[in-house]
């Protein structure tokens, strides 16, 4: 017997605001009582699957019940191939199509995204009146999965499109430049969402899989995450700024607040936790709890949050400064294609012998830039 979201007749009981007993209560009082009663139930094997353990009642959990728990998590690069040549059965596909790059471009994503990602494929591909499913029809799936639609009918002036292009070239820049930081795979400035361009980058496997982040990689990350800003500051002027930020400035607070608050990465507050990270809804979720402390320390906390951001705008206003004949031919590339994949920002950064730092609390030293290769 298999019990799918099990959650939705085995919460915890007695944690509604009424003192009666409810129809969810009478359920689960009676499952407990079928699992595991007087009377044995031989050759009966009970499964039941849930994305919110933390809602169970605890007497589910019990030996004898549901005792043995397995963890489901996302798919490997072995495990996401294997699901994509399920999910490709019964469908036409080319002979330029590779699963293992696919499944490479496609990390963290689950069995239900990848299905997803092979049903969008072949839409676009009966759309364009193809006879099977090509690299370019899985590349424009991934990318209406990962960032919307793309907004054909929308009219676009050309100054924002230089301004979206130089935005965008600054994100890239600035993260191919960071040493270890995610590859650029591919930037574009076709408008799909909310977002009048895009730039995207492709984690390392095993740092999906193993879920630790560095010091130095959020440094590099709030710096990434700045480049758009700063190449609007310098290309524009910082009268002639734009909104465009805001969603940056957002992940790159949130990002300074988690390393000083919860990770001891100040070094004047030392070792210490100062707010917790509670656990979430679902699976993974976590939310952030209020900072317990004082006023006094509240105040240090702010100060050390600015001086992250404001170093990290420091390093990506140094990198796109000292390489900004490659932002000007990246925007340029932009411009006049659309979009271009991380292999074209890899040679302009070769061709300009740009420089990438070495050490992000030294961003003096720097070492000639070595491309990191990002999925095909």
């Amino acid at each position: 017997i298999f019990i799918d979201e099990i959650d939705a007749v085995g919460r915890q009981r007695g944690a509604g605001m009424g003192g009666g007993n409810d129809e969810r209560e009478q359920t689960i009082n009676q499952l407990l009582t079928e699992l595991d009663g007087f009377e044995g139930n031989t050759g009966v094997i009970v499964l039941a699957a849930t994305n919110r353990p933390d809602v169970l009642d605890s007497a589910l959990l019990r030996p004898g019940r549901f005792d043995r728990q397995v963890t489901v998590d996302r798919p490997d690069v072995s495990g996401r191939i294997a699901i994509l040549q399920v999910h490709s059965r019964g469908k036409q596909i080319g002979k330029d199509v590779d699963f293992d790059k696919v499944a490479r471009r496609t990390p963290g994503f689950t069995g239900a995204d990848l299905a997803n990602l092979m049903n969008e494929a072949a839409i676009l591909a009966a759309r364009r009146g193809l006879s099977e499913i090509s690299k370019d029809e899985i590349a424009d799936a991934l990318e209406r999965l990962v960032a919307g639609p793309e907004k054909k009918g929308a009219v676009v002036s050309e100054s924002k499109r230089r301004l979206v292009a130089y935005h965008e070239g600054g994100h890239a820049l600035v993260g191919a430049l960071m040493p270890e930081y995610d590859a650029v795979s591919k930037i574009s400035i076709v408008p799909r969402g909310n977002a009048g361009g895009l730039t995207f980058f492709a984690p390392s496997e095993e740092r999906l899989e193993n879920g630790l982040y560095s010091r130095s990689y959020l440094e590099n990350q709030m710096s990434v995450a700045l480049g758009g800003r700063v190449a609007e500051e310098l290309i524009l002027g910082p009268d002639n700024v734009t909104t465009g930020a805001s969603g940056d400035f957002q992940q790159v607070t949130r990002v300074a607040r988690m390393m000083v608050e919860q990770m001891g990465f100040s070094d004047s507050l030392g070792q210490v936790a100062w707010s917790q990270s509670g656990g979430g809804s679902f699976l993974g979720a976590q939310m952030a709890q209020p900072a317990n402390c004082s006023g006094e320390t509240q105040d240090i906390i702010d100060k050390e949050v600015k001086s992250l951001v404001d170093r990290a705008y420091r390093r990506a206003k140094d990198l796109i400064q000292n390489n900004i004949s490659v932002l000007h031919r990246t925007a340029e590339i932009l411009l006049e294609k659309e979009q271009m994949d991380g292999e074209e920002l890899q040679a302009l950064l070769l061709e300009a012998q740009s420089e990438q730092y070495l050490k992000s609390d030294q961003p003096d030293v720097s070492i000639p830039y070595r491309p990191t290769v990002a999925p095909a």
